[in-house]
């Protein structure tokens, strides 16, 4: 009796839900673009240039050095640029100029590649997801975030007794003052 309940408690039990998938790739960047006072939709991307420096002495073999800059250029004009939405969705570079004119967030993939459908699961299905080359990298934002940069947190001591020093911490202790008591009117 007992070895039957047991074999048909196994063969009921549940089978297990399956890991999670692990995202393939960077995660993206996430910027919000909007027109600028012309009307252009502006993004950084990075491009390689033939550049000699200035002062600098010829090559002997000839070669100019190849530089990577950040520039600032229309996003119309990004070589082999793909837009989808975060459903899957292609979209013409036209059609995602028109829904960024009045501002909008967007997806940008880190390594030029599409973007994992594991990073889009938490965007809403019309969210732009942009691809190229010439967007990954460590380009800055197109528009700042809110509240500026701020600086880094300078750490103060609150009561004079209290003294940090590098690689030591040493506290001294600082005599008590005593609190004024306010009087209480007797009745």
């Amino acid at each position: 009796m007992l070895t039957s309940l047991v074999l048909s408690m196994t063969l009921a039990a549940p089978v297990p839900a399956p890991a999670p998938p692990v995202p393939a790739g960077p995660a993206p960047r996430i910027l919000e673009l909007k027109a600028d006072a012309d009307g252009k939709i502006m993004v950084v991307v990075t491009r390689t240039e033939k550049l000699q420096p200035p002062g600098a002495a010829v090559n002997p073999n000839g070669a100019v050095p190849v530089v990577a800059r950040a520039k600032s250029v229309e996003l119309g004009e990004v070589k082999d640029l793909t837009v989808t939405t975060a459903d899957g969705k292609k979209l013409d570079t036209e059609e995602a100029i028109k829904k960024l004119v009045k501002g909008g967030t967007v997806v940008v993939s880190a390594d030029g590649k599409p973007v994992s459908p594991t990073f889009l699961k938490m965007f809403k299905d019309d969210v732009l997801v942009l691809a190229s080359p010439e967007l990954m990298g460590g380009a800055l934002p197109g528009k700042p975030l809110p509240g500026g940069v701020r600086p880094p947190i300078q750490i103060q001591p609150v009561a004079p007794g209290i003294q940090i020093q590098p690689a030591v911490i040493q506290i001294q202790v600082a005599p008590a003052l005593p609190a004024p008591v306010p009087a209480v009117p007797v009745k």
